[in-house]
């Protein structure tokens, strides 16, 4: 999924997002994206297989069914989501080093928001501009 100058958000995936961070308190939560040429079109809300505030690792067998999921719908698992329940909308230094797929969005939650991220081998670019659209 490459953003032009925009990363749009559906509503119904932006509340779906908002909705795993407040259930997951006071610990991170996390999930993935998922992309219909180039459009995002579903949120997997997903296990925090280490719970912690600080930190997560999506459960192995709940990725594999998400993704699984997406090719049977023909869409792509193109981004990862997590939460900061004290922190900031910025990926964290653990987020960076547990970043592996420079193409995949980064989405932070943090405080009723949600920030969008790229992190190609180490290094965070914000997706410069962003809506959060009111359709599905």
């Amino acid at each position: 999924m490459t953003p032009a100058g925009y990363l749009v958000i559906p509503e119904p995936i932006r509340q779906a997002i908002l909705t795993h961070a407040e259930n997951c308190l006071p610990d991170e939560c996390c999930g993935l994206i998922a992309s219909e040429e180039g459009s995002m079109c579903f949120a997997y809300p997903l296990t925090n297989s280490n719970p912690s505030p600080v930190s997560f690792t999506v459960e192995p067998s709940e990725h594999f069914g998400a993704m699984s999921h997406a090719e049977r719908q023909g869409w792509e698992i193109s981004g990862v989501f997590h939460s900061h329940p004290t922190g900031g909308l910025s990926p964290s230094a653990t987020d960076v080093a547990m970043a592996w797929d420079p193409d995949w969005i980064h989405l932070v939650a943090a405080h009723g928001e949600i920030g969008a991220f790229r992190i190609v081998e180490g290094d965070v670019e914000a997706v410069g501009s962003w809506l959060v659209s009111k359709g599905s």
